[in-house]
């Protein structure tokens, strides 16, 4: 979660006030009653498994708080994000007799290694279930230590900032409730500045005594290395405002079910006649009775209901829930059918503009990531400084494309736009700048081996003309 503090609360950052650890600490823990119900809801543990009812209910969750989650996150990061240098931007800052390439590679090595797309999908993911989403940056444990990230959920993570328009970033903690063998119970807390980090440990919040367990560590990260992802400027998750709805039709499903199953128990009426001792069960095995009068008759007493009426009411909630969630609902019939790519693209129209919106909250965070990544490595003296106004984050919409259509396109536009834009377009391309160099290396391989073709081709037509020229050679 994301705290504001007045910065005169806090004077020295590399000391905190113990009161000031008990106050953040008991904020966290009033907000996570919230973050645990939206987590609980996207497991599918929903109100209806806990409301006062008889045994004959049947209860069930059709659980739409994961499917608004998991489409919106497999649609904007179910490829993995990229970054490409940019060297205009590169050449306006640093003049233009610099280099025309930046080398990101030991920075780009770094994310390589730790698969750092499945981070990122963990980020959204947690964005989309609780509104906001932190990352923890860190030395790893290797021999030799590489920067690493790791998605911090928000129960646990607080990161606090001033109260400036611009809140700048003050501290930030990641906390838990932990026991030991024995059962005693305590806070322990690590606290993280824009230069160490730091273990606190604290039996409980009354007396609000917080003692270091470990002295301060440099992190060299060179800024607070805990960085804040918003889902929205609201810090809603996706289908937070749509848990009524869900409930709603939880509820309505549930009765369908439960009418359904009081059907099948329906009472079997005798009228005319009374069954002797013993041919209730006689009757209950053998779905036979023998020796009634001609006059009578049997009949279920049954609960009408409206089936009809009740789906009609199902889809409307359904309909509801995907408009309010700027969702698609893939299994409708009505999505495709025979409609052209253009009006499948204006179905898609509510669903990229709150792609859009995640990816603008998102890509503050990645370049905030790249800034600190950079910096520990500029100390480490691995990787010159660079700015992230010199490279470009690219997000790639996981739609379904039309191969020929999309290679047909890069083709047209050869000489209009540069390769690595182009090669940035096609699919199976993961790394458009290095693609771009293996393609400027072919083409110098190629033209050493033409120049070496023709030379050749011209001392053998010489031999031919000069027979003597071979035998002085």
């Amino acid at each position: 979660m994301i705290l504001y503090l007045d910065k005169s609360q806090v004077p020295d950052v590399e000391d905190l006030p113990a009161d000031v650890l008990r106050w953040c600490i008991r904020k966290a823990e009033i907000a996570n009653g919230r973050y645990g119900r939206l987590d609980r809801y996207y497991r599918g543990d929903h109100d209806i498994f806990h409301r006062p009812g008889d045994r004959e209910e049947v209860r069930v969750a059709v659980n739409y708080a994961k499917y608004v989650v998991d489409i919106a996150l497999g649609y904007y990061l179910g490829e993995g994000v990229k970054y490409d240098a940019n060297p205009c931007a590169w050449q306006e800052t640093k003049g233009l007799g610099a280099a025309p390439r930046l080398d990101l590679t030991p920075l780009l090595g770094c994310y390589d290694r730790q698969h750092i797309s499945r981070t990122d999908r963990e980020i959204g993911r947690t964005m989309g279930i609780m509104g906001d989403c932190l990352e923890l940056c860190y030395a790893s444990s290797e021999t030799d230590p590489r920067p690493r990230s790791a998605a911090i959920d928000p129960r646990n993570g607080i990161l606090v900032c001033d109260t400036s328009v611009e809140h700048n970033k003050l501290f930030a903690l990641l906390w838990d409730r932990q026991e030991t063998p024995s059962g005693e119970r305590y806070y322990a807390v690590t606290c993280y500045t824009d230069r160490t980090r730091r273990d606190y440990r604290s039996g409980d919040l009354e007396t609000a005594l917080f003692h270091p367990v470990s002295p301060a560590i440099d992190h060299y990260f060179g800024a607070v290395p805990v960085i804040a992802y918003e889902n929205n400027a609201e810090r809603q998750g996706d289908f937070e405002q749509i848990m009524s709805l869900i409930d709603a039709y939880d509820g309505l499903m549930s009765s369908r079910l439960t009418d359904k199953k009081k059907f099948v128990d329906a009472l079997l009426v005798f009228f005319g006649m009374t069954l002797a001792p013993g041919e209730e069960e006689k009757l209950l095995k053998e779905r036979f009775i023998d020796g009634a009068p001609l006059d009578a008759r049997a009949e279920y007493i049954q609960k009408t209901f409206d089936e009809a009426g009740v789906q009609v009411l199902a889809e409307a909630l359904v309909r509801e829930m995907h408009k309010m969630t700027l969702t698609v609902d893939l299994s409708d019939e009505r999505f495709s059918g025979n409609a052209s790519g253009q009006a499948l693209k204006l179905k898609l129209l509510a669903m990229d503009q709150m792609a859009k919106n995640k990816v603008g909250q998102m890509e503050q965070g990645l370049k905030e990531r790249f800034r600190l990544y950079n910096h520990w490595l500029t100390v480490k003296g691995e990787m010159r400084p660079v700015s992230v106004e010199n490279v470009d984050v690219v997000f790639t919409v996981n739609l379904p494309i039309n191969e020929a259509e999309r290679v047909q396109l890069v083709t047209s536009l050869k000489g209009i736009v540069d390769d690595q834009t182009l090669l940035g377009q096609l699919w199976f391309i993961k790394d458009p700048a290095e693609a771009v160099r293996n393609l400027r290396l072919q083409e110098q391989e190629q033209g050493t081996a033409a120049v070496s073709c023709d030379h050749k081709a011209e001392t053998d037509r010489a031999e031919q003309n000069d027979p003597g020229q071979k035998e002085d050679r």
